[in-house]
């Protein structure tokens, strides 16, 4: 008889995928960014300090939508967020008026972000009209190759985005509760009158605010290159919103 042969044991390849941190800063990093400053700007000039009931009402609003969201990512764990929750439930034809809806409005909103991106780089760097473009071309090439490596890569540079742009955030919230504590009358004072315009643009504002919190809808479409969808994206939602 030949010798036997000792066969070694196959070990399967697992994909990477991401974990808590990583999906807690795709709410995030979806939901905070120039919208926030500009939402701010249209509640000040629609209600004056009464924007912050705008803001209040709206947060309570997205924090309940965010809850569905992450109550159907428990009950469907997988790749295609809104489109698949609607398939499921509605069947093929209202999943993909769903599906197809989003992207579309994904697609047609991107273009704004190179153009603003250009336009606060130009600010600091006077660029000119070819520097502009050349900054439109870099973003868009950068966006398109971190997606291009695939999800977790997406998810590295996500990641340090978030991190990122929520520092001036924290500036601004520090530097408010300084002045509280330093002054707080002066601060207190900011709010008076507290409806200079009365309420009649409460509703406007309260659109235009609400639009800052989305983004928390895009963090449940990748489920399946999520590590325990059922469990991480929930308690993601909740935490980012």
């Amino acid at each position: 008889m030949g010798e036997a042969t000792v066969r070694k044991p196959v070990t399967k390849l697992t994909k990477p995928r991401l974990g808590f941190f990583d999906v807690t800063c795709l709410v995030i990093g979806a939901i905070v960014g120039a919208d926030i400053y500009v939402a701010s700007s249209f509640g000040a000039g629609l209600l004056g300090p009464a924007a912050l009931v705008a803001w209040v009402a709206a947060g309570v609003m997205a924090a309940i939508i965010a809850l569905s969201f992450a109550q159907a990512a428990m009950l469907v764990p997988r790749v295609g967020g809104s489109y698949e929750y609607v398939r499921e439930a509605f069947g093929p034809a209202a999943g993909f008026a769903v599906g197809w809806s989003l992207w579309l409005a994904e697609w047609i909103s991107l273009a704004a972000f190179p153009i603003a991106f250009s336009r606060y780089l130009n600010v600091l760097f006077p660029l000119g009209t070819l520097g502009i473009t050349v900054a439109k071309v870099i973003f868009m090439s950068f966006v398109t190759a971190s997606n291009y490596l695939g999800a977790m890569a997406a998810g590295r540079v996500n990641d340090v985005l978030t991190v990122a742009k929520m520092g001036p955030l924290a500036v601004f919230a520090l530097l408010g509760v300084i002045k509280l504590v330093a002054d707080p009358v002066l601060f207190w004072s900011r709010l008076a009158p507290f409806a200079p315009l009365g309420w009649s643009g409460f509703g406007p504002a309260l659109v235009t605010i609400f639009w800052a919190y989305a983004g928390f809808e895009l963090a449940v479409i990748p489920a399946e290159d999520i590590e325990n969808p059922r469990r991480t994206i929930p308690v993601a939602i909740g935490l980012g919103i």
